[in-house]
Order: C-alpha cells, then sequence, then structure tokens
C-alpha cells in the first residue's frame, strides 16, 4: 500500500468530488452531505500526513543539531569536566556581542569545547522570534570554521517546518458547494444520519 501525500488525498478527493457532482440521483440535501463527508474525510487524512511529516522534521532536525553541535570525543572524565565547564562559562553570556568575543577568545586558544558551547548557547538564543540575527552569526561562523560542520549546518539552516508560514502544502480548498455555509449549517451536515451509497467515505 503506497503511503498517502499532500498530491495523492487532493487528487482521490477530486475524484471523488466529481462522481458526486456527476450524479443525478442525488437531491440537493444528500449531494451536500456526502460532499462535506468527503472533504472531512481527506482532511483528516492530510492532518495525518502533516504529523507525520513534522515529525520527521523534528527527528531530523534534532539529529542534525546533535551533528553540528555535539561532542566529537568521548565525553567521559576530564573531556566531560570541560565540556560541562564550557557549558557553565557559555550560559552567562546575555549578548551577542559578548558571546563572539569569547568565541574569538576560545577559536585563538584552540579551546574547542568553549567554541562548541557558545555555539550552542547562540543557537539557542538564536531560535527565539525577537532574537537579534547576531547569535545566529556565531552559529554560522562556528560551521565556516570547523571542519565537517559546514554542510550540517546548510542542510539545517534549508529546513523549514512543514505547513509553517507561507507552506500550503497541506491545505485543503474547501469545495463550492461548502463555501457559504455558516458554521450551524456545516454542523448540522456533520450529525447528519443520512446515508448516501456510492463513492466516497463510508456512508457518504
Amino acid at each position: 500500500m503506497k503511503k498517502a501525500t499532500p498530491e495523492s488525498i487532493r487528487a482521490e478527493e477530486d475524484r471523488k468530488l466529481a462522481n458526486i457532482r456527476g450524479r443525478r440521483d442525488l437531491s440537493a440535501e444528500a449531494r451536500q452531505v456526502a460532499i462535506y463527508r468527503i472533504h472531512q474525510d481527506a482532511e483528516q487524512k492530510m492532518a495525518a500526513v502533516q504529523q507525520a511529516d513534522t515529525e520527521h522534521y523534528h527527528r531530523q532536525r534534532n539529529f542534525l543539531e546533535r551533528k553540528l553541535l555535539g561532542s566529537t570525543t568521548d565525553v567521559t572524565g576530564t573531556n566531560a569536566l570541560s565540556s560541562r565547564d564550557a557549558r557553565e562559562r557559555a550560559a552567562k553570556y546575555e549578548t551577542p556581542q559578548d558571546a563572539a568575543d569569547a568565541f574569538n577568545r576560545a577559536q585563538r586558544d584552540g579551546d574547542s569545547d568553549m567554541q562548541r558551547a557558545i555555539a550552542a548557547r547562540a543557537a539557542e538564543l538564536s531560535s527565539h522570534p525577537t532574537a537579534p540575527p547576531a547569535w545566529g552569526h556565531i552559529v554560522r561562523h562556528y560551521a565556516s570554521t570547523t571542519a565537517g560542520k559546514q554542510d550540517v549546518y546548510d542542510e539545517l539552516a534549508s529546513m523549514r517546518e512543514p505547513g509553517i508560514g507561507l507552506d500550503f502544502t497541506y491545505v485543503l480548498p474547501k469545495p463550492s458547494e461548502l463555501g457559504r455555509l455558516t458554521t450551524a449549517q456545516l454542523s448540522q451536515l456533520a450529525d447528519s444520519d443520512l446515508t448516501v451509497y456510492g463513492d466516497g467515505p463510508q456512508a457518504a
């Protein structure tokens, strides 16, 4: 069985709607009920696909963030203490300028733990909607100056959460027959026990 996609869900809905619209044996009420149920079924399927895609997005993002900002050495013993100390010191930087200055000092000293800790701190703060762009600049600088990190950073930067912003991938246009109905009228369609046999969801 093929995995459902936004495109396949739209195609299925279009086919079922065309079938119902083409039937002459249905009353206006029966046609409207059937169309509502077809659209409701498609919306539920689309929501499930978006949820699955969103979960995959977060898993991949978490994986890439660990790859970008996680330690590449065995963090036990002295290494663990050094990493923890670096994180504690990095957590004290409240402005991107202070963090950038500290990052540059760590880079001159060859302190990779501190560089990584400051980059992780910057990444955390740059995720806030109102964060100054300078926090993101620190992360970008870390990626560009650390071996093997640039490609990971580029992939992270290109990722977009499914369905957010101007992503209309998961939006299903409402059938024209339902467009002018009030919330109360749509609720009546949802509660209808009218059975319509034919192409579409069960009892629709």
